[in-house]
């Protein structure tokens, strides 16, 4: 969802033969599989949700874990289509590959890497199940204060990308909606990279950028 968040996939040793990636770069996408290895699911198999709650506000309060991308599954396996930007061969000779439209946590296992092929992956018809509608983006400003704290454009641009999605909690964004009259001057606070960011609902759906203090 966020183009913006950009990844390294560093093969380990045994798995860096050049070779073995030749003509990877000539692919667009790759579809990562990876661990959630922050899940208590990965060291006690038996501690997973039969139903979770889903974060978009639209979906029903509970949702069988087989009928969601929830990390609370039996195998802690996941599955993103990442954007390929570049395959490289370190000095040490280690295989890297740079990736963006991330959504995986940093230090997650990689399982394996595929091509995206969309002949076969995309599938136009597809029903969407119970997540019926896009997510609605808001638009987002910065007060002079809090631009003047992050002069790094592309953080700054990465920032915008993840708040126009309105990245509180489900419980947050149902209990203070955007648009919500009575949200007006309600403030959050979460961290970004290293920086904590302050924000508030501004009149009109806008999201307002009040500070940021570098960590």
């Amino acid at each position: 969802m966020v183009k913006g968040a950009r990844g390294v996939i560093r093969m380990a040793p045994e798995f860096s033969s050049p070779s073995a990636f030749e003509h990877l770069s000539a692919f667009t996408h790759l579809w990562v599989i990876y661990v959630f290895h922050k899940r208590s699911t990965l060291n006690h198999p038996r501690e997973w949700s039969e139903s979770i709650t889903p974060p978009r506000i639209e979906a029903p309060e509970r949702v069988g874990v087989f009928a969601s991308r929830s990390p609370h599954r039996p195998n802690p396996i996941g599955m993103s289509v990442v954007r390929l930007d570049e395959v490289r061969v370190t000095e040490e000779g280690r295989v890297e590959i740079e990736v963006s439209g991330v959504d995986i946590l940093d230090g997650s296992p990689v399982i394996d890497l595929k091509p995206y092929v969309p002949y076969a992956d995309s599938v136009p018809e597809a029903g969407s199940g119970w997540i019926e509608n896009e997510i609605e983006r808001y638009p987002v400003e910065f007060t002079e204060e809090a631009s003047r704290s992050l002069p790094d454009p592309e953080i700054k641009a990465l920032l915008i990308e993840v708040l126009e999605w309105d990245p509180r909690p489900r419980s947050q964004r149902q209990r203070d909606p955007v648009m919500a009259q009575a949200s007006i001057g309600k403030r959050f606070a979460f961290r970004f990279e290293q920086y904590d960011i302050h924000w508030e609902i501004a009149p009109g759906g806008l999201i307002r950028v009040m500070r940021i203090l570098s960590l």
